[in-house]
């Protein structure tokens, strides 16, 4: 797992070191699909940077379900196009779209 957490990656920006949703330096790394899923998404690079208001505060993901159902859809997506020969759904046991 200190593999996976070391090199990391994000399939939805090349830059992780700003917040994905606001621009503000980043303060973390959110797994999108986290539970039960997150090491398959540090496996598929499913993981934005985010910064803490984003993440954590009262309008975060983890307090906000638009936007954890914004970010996992658009992970979806973008999961599908990058990954064509895998079937989201049979790795992350739903489907989000």
């Amino acid at each position: 797992m200190s593999k996976l957490e070391k090199n990391r990656k994000s399939i939805l920006t090349n830059d992780l070191s700003k917040c994905y949703v606001c621009e503000r330096p980043r303060q973390e790394l959110h797994e999108v699909y986290f539970g039960k899923n997150r090491i398959n998404s540090m496996l598929y690079d499913c993981v934005v940077p985010l910064c803490y208001e984003h993440h954590r505060g009262n309008t975060g993901v983890h307090h906000n379900h638009l936007l954890d159902m914004m970010l996992k859809q658009k992970c979806q997506r973008q999961f599908e196009l990058t990954y064509p020969d895998l079937d989201f759904r049979s790795i992350f046991y739903k489907s989000y779209l």
